[in-house]
């Protein structure tokens, strides 16, 4: 074996190979869990990433379009990749543990990228970031949901402007826009309609278009920005013109077939004004272009790596990607809490509000429901259906078929003397955290449309505070008898509280990970028959949500909780905000 300089023995090229190859290979039996996961997600009508299936397709020209300057740019074996393979492996063992697919994949697509780092050195590393950061639009969509509502919002007011603009009267209510103009037509911007997809899509191609045609990298970071905007344009001329084939060829043809086929519009839209935007752009651009080499200079061959770095880079980074990869399939599964942290039944009144439990009937040709017993036979247990004389349950038919079987539910009105209600539904999740769902998604399914959300923070009678979401609702088709409703919702657990999906997620990841335990969480929804916005209504929500929490908390199982400092949630100010 030939020698350095140093004395150090030099590393063969040979060695760095297969030491490279090993590590590829036990990355994707790594990730294998996660590449059969994004395979379904591909496959899956209800996520549209069909599109996904070329995004590593694209990768992958980019690469071998650059395969000279990847060859020309080997260097030594970094250290400093190496060592970055370390957070890498940490978010990998929180997406694994925590249950997070979409954490494993970003974990997967860096310490793909510090392989490349580790290994082949730091001109490698420059020249493969992009293609490696472009597989981040393989990324499912989900976790960018709240930003839903604001879209559709968008979507709406710009196009009521528009259609108003040229003549065509229509009153926007929330994200529904209904003529004015006789019969006219009525739609609702719903959440498929939000824009959120094809944004999701038109920046992946953007993405590519830039840095295929722009030169300089501020030109293609400037395109890159406008394909939010580009795509916001391209579905609001959608939204437009099935508005316009509604009014002049009737309801069901705009929100049938031309809906349906319709969603083609916003990326031809969306293309054309991209490459005109790049033009634009790329006239941005006065300095002369580089003249041509006419002859190429030839690199000199990189210097044989050797020393203590080069031999962590061959060996430390697959022996830490085999020794994560034992660990998380021996260690046991996490273990989920009980349940005692919540009373086994909701209150059977609170103060002068009388409480009835609500029942439903899972027959599908029916479908029907009681929300208030009190004039039946027997108002404990409704024996049947009063329209099809099929059993009820406490449980609706979508809730015990969509949901987890392990899903615990407990759900009752609450009636105040002068006519008001308060809907109380409280979720616990099991083992599997799809028991919860945001109701911003679950609403929409249900026949309402919302116009507002909120997190406001209600205090409570022992000095501390709770973080509550609060969405204004309308039930039904926009205008009309449509009537305004309010919901409130917060998640609680044994140890916090909290308004926010992203906090509870990532606490149960932290939990799931390091501690080994599956956090039950309560999704408690409250839902009545008028918006949350006044100062009364939200002074009444307060005193209910306060009297509910006392009957519905237990606080003396505490002792079966580990002593791990004070507790987040409705004890002080409310920290999981």
């Amino acid at each position: 074996m030939n020698k350095t300089t140093t004395g150090n023995p030099a590393i063969s090229a040979v060695t760095r190979v297969v030491a490279f190859t090993l590590s590829v290979g036990l990355l994707t039996w790594l990730a294998w869990p996660m590449i059969c996961w994004l395979g379904w997600v591909f496959r899956y009508p209800k996520d549209d990433m069909g599109h996904g299936w070329l995004v590593p397709i694209f990768s992958a020209y980019l690469l071998w379009m650059r395969r000279r300057e990847l060859r020309e740019a080997v260097g030594a074996p970094s250290w400093i990749g190496a060592a970055l393979c370390l957070p890498g492996v940490l978010l990998l063992w929180l997406g694994e543990r925590g249950g997070q697919v979409r954490l494993s994949q970003a974990s997967v697509y860096w310490l793909l990228w510090c392989l490349t780092y580790a290994f082949w050195g730091r001109g490698v590393a420059r020249l493969t970031a992009f293609p490696v950061i472009y597989l981040l639009f393989t990324v499912p969509l989900a976790f960018l949901d709240v930003f839903t509502v604001r879209l559709r919002m968008l979507t709406a007011m710009l196009s009521s402007g528009l259609l108003n603009g040229i003549g065509v009267p229509v009153a926007r209510v929330g994200t529904g826009l209904r003529s004015l103009a006789g019969a006219g037509f009525s739609l609702d911007v719903a959440d498929p309609c939000s824009g959120l997809r094809s944004i999701f899509a038109m920046t992946a191609i953007t993405a590519a278009y830039a840095y295929l045609t722009q030169r300089r990298l501020w030109q293609k970071w400037l395109l890159f920005a406008c394909s939010v905007p580009l795509a916001i344009v391209g579905n609001m001329a959608r939204i437009f013109t099935i508005a316009l084939v509604a009014k002049y060829c009737g309801q069901d043809a705009g929100t049938g077939f031309y809906h349906d086929y319709s969603g083609y519009l916003v990326f031809v839209v969306g293309t054309l004004l991209m490459v005109q935007v790049g033009a634009w752009i790329s006239r941005l651009d006065t300095s002369a272009p580089h003249p041509p080499d006419t002859a190429p200079d030839v690199p000199a061959a990189p210097a044989a790596p050797s020393g203590a770095r080069a031999y962590l880079s061959m060996f430390g980074v697959p022996l830490l990607l085999l020794s994560t990869g034992l660990l998380l399939h021996g260690m046991p599964s996490p273990v989920i809490e009980p349940q005692d942290f919540l009373a086994s039944r909701l209150p059977d009144s609170l103060g002068a509000l009388r409480g009835a439990q609500p029942w439903y009937c899972r027959n599908e040709q029916c479908l029907s429901w009681i929300e208030d017993p009190a004039d039946s036979a027997d108002p404990a247990k409704p024996p049947t259906c009063p329209q099809c004389h099929q059993p009820l349950y406490e449980t609706s038919l979508g809730e015990h078929t969509v949901l987890p079987a392990d899903t615990l539910f407990l759900k009752r009105n609450y009636y105040d003397p002068m006519g008001g209600v308060f809907r109380v539904t409280v979720v616990v999740n099991g083992a599997s955290r799809q028991s919860i769902h945001r109701p911003e998604l679950c609403l929409p399914t249900q026949g309402f449309y919302m116009e507002r959300t909120e997190i406001v923070a209600l205090p409570l009678s022992d000095s501390g505070s709770l973080d509550v979401k609060l969405v204004d609702v309308r039930r039904g088709g926009p205008g009309g008898r449509s009537r305004a409703m309010g919901q409130a919702y917060f998640f609680l657990s044994a140890r916090h509280a909290t308004a926010s999906h992203y906090v509870r997620i990532l606490t149960s990841v932290r939990d799931r990970a390091f501690a080994n335990r599956v956090t039950r969480w309560a999704m408690v929804t409250i839902t009545a028959d008028a918006p949350f916005d006044t100062t009364e209504r939200r002074e009444a929500l307060r005193v209910f949500v306060d009297e509910l929490l006392k009957g519905l908390r237990v606080t003396d199982d505490r002792r079966g909780l580990p002593d791990d400092g004070p507790q987040d949630g409705v004890t002080g100010a409310a920290h999981d905000r």
